[in-house]
């Protein structure tokens, strides 16, 4: 046998498994959501009908609109469960083998379990196949071996096991309470360590037999809680670790007591029974007969053993942790080769494998006793075949007795072949007949959920349009809704229209204004970034010789960049001014809507807007829609009124400044005076003083026949030439320096320089000042016209009435309490509620079904599709 190539078909199966994931993962996101809405849908179900067997709903549904509704309620003739009872059940069965297939093609191991009744040859198999020792895998006469569930790994090199501990109340819930009530003790398990140490148990009668009032059938569970109380000791400090989950490393010679029973049941004492503290256990070592490390072995505890609901462990164990399973039977002479318990243990494979063929999925490994003689031992193989005929199941003979070698032998020669070979011929296949599966059953499921929630939904919108008394009493109160809902509209909006009457501003805008303002004005009396007016001269007036343009260019670039940075939070005051409209016009709405139609929340109007949408109401869905998008549509303040004026602040050297209104020009302080001549000014240089030692004005040292305006000379002030006559005349420039001199003339450019930039940044946020009052102005004539445009299109345009109805007939117990709080507006909100649910549905099972590729009902499939 070619192990290598076998081994590698297997690995290329498991590749290919992997390809499946990001489906399977698909499937079982809208598979959450879908089964959610569905749960919720079952309860709508359930209160409709409770609500339709008042005596006074009846008379609300004269036409049995709801009868289809409660159809799926009532049980079958054959005293069967319901229609909906049977949908539940296989939207359960789907969701376990979703997670079966979840399960699956998330390993990237190929998990082979192998199970086997008392004294099978389930141990002997295991340590033949894995290399480990009687003292790992103990073999018992009489008692069943295996305590946990354990997986082994082909791990070369390794020679450990990573145990995974159980919590106390993990113990309690998994272990102690289901042996409390096979036990059929009458109360409950102990919840603490103390309580359980002292707990009176029944005991068995002398010589180990059942007291007389004591169920014979319930004698081994009180056994396994007498020695689960007496060893407390020896596992109670592995349950009092940190936490859920804990793993430890034991090395694979102190095991057993992890893994495996005592040998003697009644006996030992000396034994500790550290398999209490264990939820499961994977073992490293190195196997003796296979290269891949993709092949774990599963042994399952006995299927028969007494305790823990085992049933339910192994099959939830071959459903989720199995990829294939090996039955080990006995065969020994004068009994049945197979019995009932072993007929119970392929159905439960069977139950388990899903949509895999159970050939693939199990195969029966007939052990015959070593004391038969040959022709008995091809008896039993030929009876075993026999047996498990009905359901195509492989049977392979291994004999397991005798010597270790010779079990050894026969895994190595008669057993691992088959296996190796039915794997890599088989498991792609397996994997796909799951994953095919799959999209079969969540087809089937969602396409009768979808019929179920269209029946329910359909129903319900029939009896919604056949219970005119209500419809008619709910539009009566709609009308006087509307028209107390004028009244509260309409004091906002005549706040703000009496804001525009007086000529008042936006209090948000007018403060942002003038904190903006003040802001830039203290940079200039602080020396614009300088610590004071003294720094930013000592700083600026060195470069004003060799680069005073560059410099007077750089300065008002930076003053530009702060007009900017500080104006520019003035959108931010337009956002509360909206907002604070939205707020008050929520606020008067939720005075009679109530917080189930207008939420307290960020976004109020938002959630009204939302629930519109579902209902006819497109009045009222367009004027929220105007009205939540005033602040787009009203856009950047800044950027159309101040950025103008910003741009506008230049090197404004030799010419005047345009006026500013009158009262701006009252509200800001007076501009700087021009600067004296510069031979008034303390600390400045003489005429024909040298540059500052190491400057890169020193470069220039002027020759003694220099002329004015050449390097090292004071440069004449600035003349601005012919200007045009529309222009006004300009503003007297700053006197030059008398005489020659570099820090002369630097000194004069500099306060040139600082005169022009002081004028020309105060001359901007007088402006700006100016003109974002007066838009403030306008900002209440847009507010107030947008709470008048709200104000009558949802109280005043003809029909809207009607569209409240339909908005509040959901939420008609809340709005109006004196009038819906009987039977019939209970039904009405348990209707309402059924439409949402089975909207929610049907939503939810339509993503479903296109994440399998399934066509939904009442849909042709195209061409090139199903």
């Amino acid at each position: 046998m070619d192990r290598s190539r076998l081994e590698a078909s297997i690995s290329r199966a498991l590749a290919g498994r992997a390809v499946h994931r990001p489906l399977v993962a698909e499937i079982d996101r809208y598979w959450d959501i879908f089964t959610d809405s569905f749960t919720e849908l079952v309860d709508a179900v359930d209160r409709l009908v409770a609500e339709t067997a008042g005596a006074g709903a009846r008379g609300a549904d004269p036409d049995q609109a709801l009868a289809a509704v409660e159809a799926w309620r009532r049980p079958a003739a054959d005293g069967g469960p319901d229609r909906l009872e049977r949908l539940t059940a296989q939207i359960r069965q789907t969701e376990a083998h979703l997670g079966a297939v979840r399960s699956r093609v998330d390993r990237d191991t190929v998990n082979v379990g192998v199970v086997g009744r008392t004294r099978a040859g389930k141990s002997t198999l295991l340590r033949a196949a894995s290399g480990l020792d009687g003292t790992v895998l103990p073999s018992h006469e009489n008692n069943p071996t295996t305590a946990s569930r354990s997986w082994i790994h082909h791990r070369p090199g390794q020679a450990e096991a990573l145990v995974t501990l159980r919590t106390w109340d993990e113990f309690v819930e998994q272990y102690l309470a289901p042996l409390h009530a096979s036990a059929q003790l009458p109360a409950g398990p102990p919840r603490d360590p103390q309580s359980f140490r002292v707990h009176v148990y029944p005991q068995p009668g002398d010589g180990g037999g059942a007291p007389d009032d004591y169920s014979a059938v319930a004698l081994p569970y009180l056994r396994k809680l007498i020695q689960a109380q007496t060893s407390l000791d020896d596992y109670l400090p592995l349950l009092a670790r940190r936490g859920p989950g804990e793993r430890i490393v034991v090395p694979l010679k102190e095991l057993a007591p992890y893994l495996s029973y005592p040998s003697g049941e009644d006996g030992g004492a000396a034994t500790p029974r550290l398999y209490h503290a264990v939820r499961d256990i994977h073992v490293r070592c190195d196997f003796p007969h296979v290269d891949t490390t993709a092949m774990v072995l599963v042994d399952l505890p006995g299927a028969g053993e007494a305790g823990l609901d085992v049933q339910q462990h192994f099959l939830r164990d071959l459903t989720h942790e199995v990829d294939f399973l090996l039955h080990v039977k006995r065969g020994a002479a004068n009994s049945a080769f197979f019995g009932q318990e072993d007929y119970a243990d392929l159905h439960l494979a069977q139950l388990a494998c899903g949509d895999v063929p159970l050939s693939d999925f199990a195969m029966v490994v007939a052990n015959p006793d070593v004391s038969l003689s040959p022709e008995a031992a091809r008896n039993v193989l030929e009876t075993a075949r026999a047996a498990v005929a009905h359901y195509e199941v492989r049977t392979v003979e291994c004999p397991l007795g005798g010597t270790p070698e010779s079990a050894d032998a026969a895994v190595r020669e008669l057993l691992l072949p088959v296996v190796l070979g039915h794997l890599a011929d088989r498991l792609a296949e397996m994997d796909r007949a799951m994953l095919d599966g799959l999209r079969r059953r969540v087809s089937e499921v969602t396409r009768e959920a979808l019929l179920f929630a269209a029946e329910v939904a359909a129903s319900a919108e029939r009896w919604q349009l056949g219970v005119p008394d209500e419809a008619d009493r709910l539009q009566t109160l709609a009308d006087r809704l509307c028209d107390d809902l004028a009244d509260e509209l309409g004091v906002v909006y005549e706040e703000y229209d009496g804001m525009v009457a007086r000529g008042e501003h936006i209090p948000q805008i007018e403060a942002a204004v003038d904190e903006a303002a003040e802001r830039v004005r203290d940079w200039v009396r602080g020396g614009f970034d300088s610590a004071d007016e003294d720094e930013w001269r000592s700083r600026t007036r060195n470069g004003m010789f060799w680069r005073a343009g560059a410099m007077a260019d750089w300065w008002f670039n930076r003053a530009r960049t702060k007009l900017t940075e500080e104006f520019g939070g003035v959108d931010a005051s337009v956002d509360r001014a909206v907002a604070l409209l939205w707020q008050r016009m929520a606020d008067a709405l939720r005075t009679r809507l109530t917080e189930a139609v207008v939420p307290v929340d960020d976004r109020p109007l938002e959630a009204l807007l939302h629930r519109v949408e579902r209902v006819p109401a497109p009045v009222l869905k367009k004027a929220l829609e105007d009205f939540t998008g005033l602040r787009t549509d009203y856009g950047s303040l800044f950027l159309r009124v101040g950025s103008p004026v910003v741009q506008e602040v230049r090197n404004l050297t030799g010419r005047t400044l345009p006026q500013i209104p009158a009262q701006t020009q009252a509200q800001a302080p007076a501009p700087a005076p021009a600067p004296a001549p510069a031979e008034a000014h303390a600390g400045q240089a003489k005429a024909g003083e040298e540059p500052p030692p190491g400057s890169r004005a020193s470069w220039f040292k002027p020759p003694a026949d220099a002329q004015p305006g050449q390097p090292g000379q004071p440069r004449p002030a600035a003349h601005p030439g012919p200007h045009p006559a529309s222009e006004p005349d300009p503003q007297p420039a700053p006197p030059a320096a008398a005489g020659g001199g570099y820090a002369a003339g630097a000194t004069a450019d500099m306060e040139q320089l600082h005169h022009h930039l002081v004028t020309t940044v105060e001359h901007a946020v007088g402006e700006l000042e100016h003109k974002l009052h007066t838009e403030a102005l306008t900002m209440v004539r847009v507010l107030a016209a947008a709470a008048f445009q709200f104000f009558a299109a949802a109280t005043g345009t003809p029909g809207v009435e009607r569209e409240w109805r339909r908005v509040c007939r959901a939420e008609q117990r809340s709005i109006w309490p004196g009038e819906f709080d009987g039977a019939e507006a209970a039904l009405s909100e348990a209707v309402s509620v059924l439409l949402k649910r089975a909207d929610d549905v049907r939503t939810g099972g339509t993503e479903v079904a296109a994440a399998v590729g399934a066509p939904l009902p009442g849909r042709k499939t195209g061409p090139g599709q199903g």
